[in-house]
């Protein structure tokens, strides 16, 4: 199935890249997205050509930050009619769910999530993990400081921030990062997010309309059966199964039973759906794993130990004995073996 996105994504783009000297219309034209047709609202192109774009300008312009500033040019426009759920939402908390609800009419390649981990910090999770590619960093990058923005203008910049995560290595300046986002900016962390003080979810919005959010709510609805019905029918187990391992691993709660719970089957179903794509519960965690260890260390020089924690491991020996049946070979032969 492709994902597509709501060409809202690249509001801003053509001026950002006048900025940078760039060509935009060669750039959009060469990873095949029609640029006769960026300013048409009911158009909507493969995701990854988004994310190609954004890898090519960060490339070709000597950009790395390109998702940081292009975000920076857009508002909550991008998202087409979810815009209208979070400025007509209550609170921040109810924005964000609501957002998260409905996010798929922008595109259905991110998914938003809010996690109210305690009375103190709550936080405002991305994940692009379905599309199961390597490097979408510009993308999440893209994600992260879109939300991060869009919260600021519509609570008119009240949204106080306590940190931003991303799992990827740092790209740019450390001082670029903190510049955009006005906080500690961590890498290498067990999510994309925007950690936030939990009292801050309810604050009120002063564009509240209880009415339009109904509405625009009941639009949306009425397409969510079918979206859903959809997204399920062309989705694999084995590809659900494999976006839920990638996003577990790090928290270190990952098991057949909590898989197959979040994909609501039983643990004998879970164990036949897997059958049929070919797989075993073990051998699509070692898939993941392999691709996600492999992603790390080619994004420099990120502590083995850390890289041990982020696919689950909680202790060092476990991880190299894991790496060692892998690749046949320890993790400094890897690197020895792949510093050329």
């Amino acid at each position: 199935m492709t994902v597509r996105v709501r060409t809202g994504c690249l509001n801003g783009f053509s001026e950002l890249i006048e900025e940078l000297h760039g060509d935009a219309e060669k750039l959009i034209t060469s990873v095949g997205i029609d640029y006769t047709r960026v300013k048409d609202e009911n158009y909507f192109f493969p995701y990854l050509q988004f994310m190609e774009l954004l890898e090519l300008v960060a490339t070709n312009l000597n950009c790395p930050d390109i998702g940081l500033k292009l975000a920076l040019k857009q508002d909550q426009a991008i998202l087409g009619p979810v815009a209208f759920l979070a400025l007509s939402a209550s609170d921040v908390r109810t924005a964000l769910i609501s957002v998260g609800q409905f996010l798929y009419h922008f595109t259905p390649a991110i998914s938003l999530s809010l996690d109210e981990a305690d009375h103190k910090q709550s936080y405002v999770c991305l994940d692009l993990s379905y599309l199961d590619i390597a490097d979408c960093r510009q993308a999440v990058e893209h994600a992260v400081a879109c939300t991060y923005h869009i919260s600021h203008l519509i609570t008119n910049d009240h949204v106080k921030a306590r940190a931003v995560h991303f799992r990827h290595a740092r790209m740019a300046d450390q001082g670029t990062y903190e510049a955009i986002f006005h906080c500690p900016v961590k890498f290498n962390q067990a999510r994309d997010a925007v950690v936030i003080d939990t009292d801050f979810l309810d604050f009120q919005l002063s564009s509240h309309n209880a009415q339009l959010h109904g509405l625009v709510s009941n639009y949306l609805s009425m397409v969510e059966t079918e979206h859903n019905a959809t997204t399920q029918a062309n989705i694999l187990p084995s590809k659900q199964a494999r976006h839920l391992i990638k996003k577990l691993l790090p928290t270190g709660q990952l098991s057949r039973k909590i898989i197959a719970e979040k994909m609501n089957l039983h643990e004998r179903a879970l164990y036949r759906k897997l059958q049929v794509d070919g797989y075993t519960f073990e051998a699509l965690v070692d898939e993941v794993r392999t691709a996600e260890v492999k992603n790390l260390l080619s994004q420099g020089s990120i502590p083995m130990s850390q890289i041990a924690g982020l696919l689950g491991y909680s202790e060092q020996s476990s991880f190299n004995r894991a790496f060692k049946r892998w690749f046949n070979m320890t993790p400094k032969q890897y690197l020895l073996a792949n510093s050329h």
